[in-house]
């Protein structure tokens, strides 16, 4: 009987002595049944929904539910780019260390206060079947504290968590302005269904000009300079306007003065288009320069305008989105009236 109650005092005691080594070290001896470790999705082709949002307030939802794409809020074509960075994250994340004790009660509070919710939804389903919380970097900015949720269950513990082959902090890749979401779409058309289309150079010397489809495949082309109308062939019209399908814009400006905007918008625009639809509807877009800084040069010569860039407006968008887009992707959009004319056929 001693020998059964000494047994039982030496089992009690290794079991105190474990609990006090696992809490001086902040290791866990015993798995916790909420210790959640898999941030990682395997099949992330069901993924149809995040949700992302912080504690100030500030949220946007990225869905693909009921439409062809991703889309933000349900109103914008996203970023193709973003998406396939926050899906290869969820695939590939790892763990790459525990949480010291040291920095354990921090890392909770920062975490609880300051962290990105990400939601994951999959195959139309209300709940999300995971939640990361994305928190702040480590010391190295090589890891990113992070916490997983799943079936409303928060884990126990955060974890530090990093990508394979990557360096870096994961933080940025979790954008919640839903403007910085957006797929960098300046115009959007089905040429096919384009009616006519009426270019007008203003601050260039090219020949501004109007093609007319007539029938279908068939077109015409007028001189603006001087009213003169031609035939256009169709394997010159049709590759040209192939070109307003998708055009894109290469950066939103939010930093340049309101006052400085609007003396831009005020002068006389570069380039105008307007667009008109088969089935009446109208679209346009509108070009200006770029102003450069006082003195600036190129090549020894002084310069007023960037050389590469442009502002631009577009129907689209709308005149909120001060855009800027690149000469060389425009270039062959704002061509001369001569260049289609003389032309036999225009690359795709």
């Amino acid at each position: 009987m001693k020998n059964l109650v000494g047994a039982l005092i030496l089992l009690v005691l290794i079991v105190v002595a474990i609990f006090i080594y696992q809490n001086q070290n902040g290791e866990s001896y015993f798995e916790n049944s909420n210790d959640f470790k898999d941030f990682a999705i395997e099949d992330t082709a069901s993924i149809d929904q995040v949700f992302l949002s912080q504690p100030n307030g500030k949220k946007v939802l990225i869905s693909r539910r009921g439409y062809d794409e991703w889309m933000v809020d349900g109103k914008y074509a996203a970023r193709k780019d973003a998406i396939f960075l926050i899906l290869k994250t969820a695939h590939d994340i790892k763990i790459q260390a525990p949480v010291s004790k040291t920095t354990f009660a921090g890392v909770v509070k920062r975490l609880a206060t300051g962290s990105t919710k990400v939601e994951y939804y999959k195959n139309n389903e209300k709940k999300p079947f995971k939640v990361w919380y994305v928190g702040d970097a480590t010391a190295s900015r090589m890891g990113t504290y992070m916490l997983l949720e799943k079936e409303g269950e928060k884990s126990s513990k955060p974890y530090i968590t990093h990508m394979l082959m990557e360096r870096g902090f994961l933080g940025p890749r979790y954008i919640v302005d839903p403007n910085l979401w957006r797929d960098h779409l300046f115009l959007k058309l089905n040429a096919k269904d384009i009616k006519s289309l009426k270019l007008i150079h203003t601050n260039d010397t090219l020949t501004s000009f109007e093609i007319t489809q007539t029938k279908d495949s068939e077109f015409t082309i007028k001189d603006l300079d001087n009213n003169k109308v031609e035939e256009l062939s169709a394997e010159v019209a049709i590759p040209y306007l192939k070109l307003f399908q998708k055009v894109h814009y290469e950066y939103w400006d939010q930093k340049t003065p309101k006052e400085t905007i609007d003396s831009i918008y005020q002068s006389p625009y570069r380039h105008s288009a307007e667009i008109m639809m088969k089935d009446g509807s109208r679209h346009s877009f509108q070009t200006y320069f770029m102003p450069v800084a006082e003195g600036a040069t190129l090549n020894g010569e002084t310069v007023y305008f960037h050389p590469e860039r442009m502002y631009a407006r577009s129907s689209y968008l709308g005149d909120e989105f001060d855009v800027i887009v690149q000469n060389y992707h425009f270039n062959p959009l704002l061509i001369d009236f001569k260049k289609l004319t003389e032309s036999t056929t225009v690359e795709k």
